[in-house]
This record gives structure tokens, sequence and C-alpha cells, in this order.
């Protein structure tokens, strides 16, 4: 096990909180030797620490951890952290947290990172700066509980996914950094950050200022997507399925606004998609017409090599493959598919 304080990174073969008998010092750039042990953290470890180890072994890092961090690399994060709080937030500590759900058989159990308020319980850091959270206390919380999107309670007004703790899960040192590194990079870089922010902004203009700023403070991207979602005729939610509308691609600035409504068309038949079960092939042909006239509308020849058909909900040909021939080949159906399998 790993034990990281504020002082010194520790290595034994149990915790460290009941004895200090055959402990060794690890040396701060031998660290990513020792990724796949379990970690515990000290009392007072603070974000700040965390990235002091990150700036030790900051190419080792970038390496190992590359795909996580979108292709990024971590330089701009230390400099973020470098600079002066600007911002008092309303969170006691900085919690390390498996995130765990389930819908149909799809078990998905990740390492997350979240922020604890005494008023919201926790908040989300993705639209928060490093220097305004770099004195926070960092804590462990091992404790598994599982949302089962299956089975849902009633509550109030609303169905709510039944919540059920199945135990306890150590964390390792990979998984420790892995959490941070994707939380930090969800929306790219500290700069791509603030100018996602700032279009959202200006997407929800009569929204008021000030609960915005304890929107970005204490929510998600996708909770704040679904406030706004009514006051947003291209329905943003969807902007995390890249399908948003390419101004660089239109050959013809004046389509803009027939792309949007043809974007909005083919959301909706997503919408439309999300909330059935049955007849599903007749999305089929209206989704294949619609992509049709988004290539003419951004001056482009009808090409079906072209239309990712497999990131329409409920989808089941196979991604990867398509995926890996996609504008070389004909593309690859699951006949069994309910939207573009053979109609029985």
């Amino acid at each position: 096990m790993i034990t990281i304080t504020n002082k010194n990174i520790y290595y034994s073969e149990y915790s460290i909180s009941t004895s200090l008998d055959g402990v060794e010092i690890v040396y701060i750039d031998d660290i990513v030797s020792f990724l796949s042990e379990y970690v515990e953290l000290g009392e007072s470890v603070t974000i700040k620490r965390i990235f002091e180890i990150v700036s030790t072994n900051i190419d080792k890092f970038n390496e190992i951890f590359y795909s996580n961090l979108g292709g990024l690399t971590l330089e701009p994060y230390l400099q973020e952290i470098e600079n002066n709080q600007t911002e008092k937030l309303d969170i006691d500590y900085v919690e390390l947290y498996w995130l765990c759900d389930k819908y149909d058989n799809d078990l998905n159990i990740s390492p997350s990172l979240r922020g604890i308020s005494p008023k919201l319980e926790d908040c989300a850091l993705d639209f928060i700066s490093l220097n305004n959270i770099k004195n926070c206390i960092i804590k462990i919380n091992t404790i598994v509980d599982i949302f089962d999107y299956n089975k849902v309670m009633e509550q109030t007004d609303k169905k709510v996914p039944i919540n059920l703790n199945i135990g306890n899960k150590q964390f390792t040192l990979f998984e420790l950094f892995n959490a941070i590194f994707y939380e930090i990079s969800f929306h790219g870089g500290p700069q791509d950050k603030n100018e996602i922010f700032k279009e959202i902004e200006e997407t929800i203009s009569e929204i008021d200022l000030e609960e915005l700023q304890d929107m970005k403070e204490s929510m998600s991207i996708e909770d704040i997507f679904k406030k706004i979602e009514d006051s947003d005729i291209y329905l943003v939610k969807y902007k995390n399925l890249m399908d948003r509308v390419d101004i660089d691609r239109i050959s013809d600035t004046q389509n803009l606004d027939k792309l949007k409504n043809c974007l909005l068309e083919k959301l909706k038949i997503y919408e439309e998609i999300i909330k059935n079960n049955t007849n599903l092939h007749k999305y089929y042909k209206k989704l294949t017409d619609i992509e049709y006239n988004l290539q003419l509308l951004y001056g482009e020849k009808e090409d079906k090599t072209y239309h990712k058909f497999w990131e329409t909900p409920k989808c089941t040909c196979p991604k990867i493959d398509n995926i890996e021939i996609y504008l070389n080949k004909e593309p690859i159906f699951n006949l069994k598919c309910p939207i573009h399998g053979i109609v029985k």
C-alpha cells in the first residue's frame, strides 16, 4: 500500500495507520513504480500536494495518462494551480469515490472526483479552476453504492433509481490520478473550459447571472444542460454527441439556420427513440434522409458512408467494427438491431 502525506510517501504491506514497522519511504520520482498499489491519504493532504507529485513526474504521467487526458498535456494544469485563488467556494473537501450504476445489463464502476459541500452534499468540479480548490483537502471514500436504473422507487412526483450499498472497494494509486485527470480535462484544457462555460452563458443569457454562477460551482455539465434545455431550441444537452453544427464545415453560411433546424429534427427523433421501445425501424429512413439533407446544406455530396448511424440511441450494430472501417467500406449492420435490422 502507498500512503501519501504532506511530508512523505510511504510503501508498506498494510495501512500505516496502525504501525510504521516495516515501512519504506518512496522517492517522489519513483512513484510510477507503485501505480498498481492501493493508496491511502493522510488527513491533511491537499490537491496541491497531489499536484506536487504530478509536477515531479510530469513527463511520465503525460505518457501514462495520455488517453485519459484526451491527448492533452498536464503543463497547463500545473500553471493553473499556481495562480492565486480567485473564488471562495462552498466546498468542505474533495472526495475520491466510486461512480457506480447499472442500466439494463451494463454495469459501470469507475473512480470519480467530486466536491463535498455542506449545502449541496456533493458538487461537480469540471468547471472549477484548480487554483480555487488547490488548498482543499482530498479524502477517499471506499463505499460502493450502485444506482440501479432498472429498478425505481417513487419519490414525490419523480421516479428515482434504487440505491444499493454493495460493500467497500479500495483505490489504487493509478485510479486516484485517473479520476483527477479525467475530471480536470473533461472539457479540455483550462482555456477550453472557460470558453465552453462562456458559450453556455451566452446560450442562457436570460438566466440570472448570480444563479448561473451558483450552477457553475455546484452542478455538472449534464445537470446544467438539463436545467436549461427548455430555453435552448437546439437541445444543447446533445453537445457531448459532437452533433452540433460545424460552422467551419459550411460552404454557404446562409444555410446556418437551416442546418440548425435540420439538426433539431434529428435530435427530436433521438428523443422519440429513447422514449419508445416498439416499431423503431420507422426512424431509420427518417434519420437517413436527415443525414443526406445535412450533407447538402453543408455543401457536400450525398454519401451514406459518412453517416455515423451507430450513434443512434438503442442501435445495437457493431460500433467498433464500423468505426474501424469508417469511410472505407460498406457499413456493418446487426440484422437484429431494433433500428437498422431486418423487419419481421
